[in-house]
């Protein structure tokens, strides 16, 4: 996009504007690409605000906005951080502002698109990179040099992968996190199973399945043993599991439609639901159509109906949060945790699917005020304490990303939470490949995965539609991005 400066106008003035329009071109194409409707409209602060804020104006601090990638008791404990920075020094005062995840992608691209972004995001790692791949984020390269805390050594390397790449530093990681099965004890004593024993390969692991499944005098399903997609559909992992590659990072390409064991996490997902017209079925397995019913009938998932919680499902692949989460919403609820079980012949992995990060906006109106809370926030503090950032992990029951963090007596001491940190620590770490098209990637992988288990689909066609689709993306992406290069 071109920018004419006016004769005798005020040219550093008039380039902050450029820069906007530059920004606002660039969101309207990864809109178009993403798939993400905008409205444009300015979302101007409220410029009254709470009595806090106004007294911070009156002793000539700067206002900053937060927006939070997470809500609920997650964002309170985040609020409670930054409150103890508002009150530790004089120069800035932070509003922080629940997004939540479902929304993140469309208001951030729209308060940019509109000229009033906030002046630090927190999201997730995949649709940071296809947002920074854009050019709507700061490039953070000078300030982490300036912290000592933020040297790239300190992190888990595939964190440290996720944040920085084209040559830039884009964002700072907060939390991480990994899966791993997490079971219903006293499930597992219904069904004639030691509760303290999880299934210790993939033969016990389908064995485990077929007896924790309950159903009732008609047939109906009333407790799954396991389900792959509930509660989150983890087809993406599943495939790494099994020893596939979604995407290769040395073609640049996806060439899933040919990889057998791609192939064969989806045959394996597809065996939870019953073939037409087939005479036998597995234990475990249910009509396309009863997927739709069972999956209505399970309750949010944070509160009490969650199918975990609820005893609707026996065994799960969960995150480490569940450490804070099952005393909140299932007090009663007694719970063990392990590795996922593989498939033979696949050498143990951990799945780190995501982070959480913090990022400036391109076009944000205080990026030094920003930089100067984030500093405090990653930063051990002056009485040789953790980081308020490792405090908030604590909080929320989530992994620091920092090693030395995650390796503190808090986290890797506790008996269960210590399951999920030992396993990024011991063994090969798998995540999410940084494109700028991570989120569709994801996205196809689902769809997919919804057909072959509907048997609109072979697994053999699923894999291979993931791959044209995704190549498809990949190549208008990175023909936008080119067109962009100086």
């Amino acid at each position: 996009m071109q920018c004419l400066v006016p004769h005798n106008a005020d040219v550093s003035a008039f380039q902050g504007i450029c820069n906007v329009a530059i920004v606002r071109d660039n969101i309207i194409q990864a809109a178009a690409l993403l798939g993400v409707a905008l409205i444009f409209y300015v979302v101007w602060p409220d410029r009254t605000g709470t009595e806090a804020e106004r007294q911070a104006l009156h002793e000539g601090r700067v206002i900053i906005t937060y927006w939070d990638r997470h809500s609920g008791h997650e964002h309170t404990e985040r609020v409670k951080l930054i409150q103890e920075f508002n009150r530790s020094q004089n120069k800035v005062y932070v509003r922080a502002v629940p997004i939540g995840y479902n929304a993140l992608m469309e208001k951030t691209l729209t308060s940019i698109a509109g000229g009033a972004p906030p002046d630090i995001l927190s999201m997730d790692g995949g649709i940071m990179a296809q947002l920074a791949a854009h050019g709507l984020f700061l490039p953070l390269d000078d300030f982490v040099a300036s912290v000592p805390a933020l040297d790239a050594t300190l992190f888990f390397p595939y964190v440290w992968d996720m944040v920085s790449f084209r040559g830039r530093v884009w964002a700072i990681p907060t939390t991480t996190d990994t899966y791993c099965l997490v079971w219903n004890k006293a499930a597992f004593r219904e069904a004639g199973l030691d509760p303290d024993r999880p299934p210790g390969n993939w033969a016990e692991f389908m064995d485990y399945i077929a007896r924790l499944t309950v159903r009732d005098s008609r047939g109906a399903i009333e407790r799954m043993g396991f389900l792959p997609w509930i509660p989150w559909d983890q087809s993406f992992m599943w495939g790494v599991l099994f020893g596939g590659e979604w995407y290769n990072e040395t073609t640049g390409r996806s060439e899933a439609g040919s990889d057998p064991h791609i192939i064969a996490s989806f045959r394996w997902q597809q065996s939870f639901t019953i073939a037409p017209g087939a005479t036998e079925q597995s234990p475990h397995a249910m009509r396309p159509e009863r997927i739709e019913s069972f999956s209505r009938g399970i309750g949010d998932y944070m509160s009490a109906n969650n199918p975990f919680y609820s005893g609707r499902v026996a065994m799960i692949s969960e995150g480490e949060w569940q450490v804070a989460f099952i005393p909140k919403y299932a007090p009663g609820l007694d719970w063990g945790v392990a590795p996922l079980p593989q498939p033979p012949g696949v050498e143990p992995l951990a799945f780190g699917p995501t982070i959480v990060a913090d990022v400036i906006p391109a076009t944000a109106r205080n990026p030094e005020a920003a930089k100067m809370f984030l500093r405090w926030f990653y930063s051990p503090r002056g009485n040789g304490a953790s980081s308020p950032a490792a405090d908030y992990n604590e909080a929320i029951r989530n992994i620091p990303p920092r090693i030395n963090e995650a390796c503190e007596p808090r986290f890797i001491e506790h008996p269960r939470f210590s399951v999920f940190v030992r396993q990024l620590l011991e063994r090969r770490v798998v995540s999410y490949p940084t494109t700028p098209v991570t989120q569709y990637l994801t996205d196809q992988i689902v769809r997919q995965r919804e057909r072959v288990t509907f048997r609109l689909a072979t697994p053999e066609e699923a894999a291979q539609l993931v791959e044209e689709n995704v190549n498809r993306a990949l190549a208008r992406a990175r023909a936008l991005m080119e067109r962009r290069r100086p």
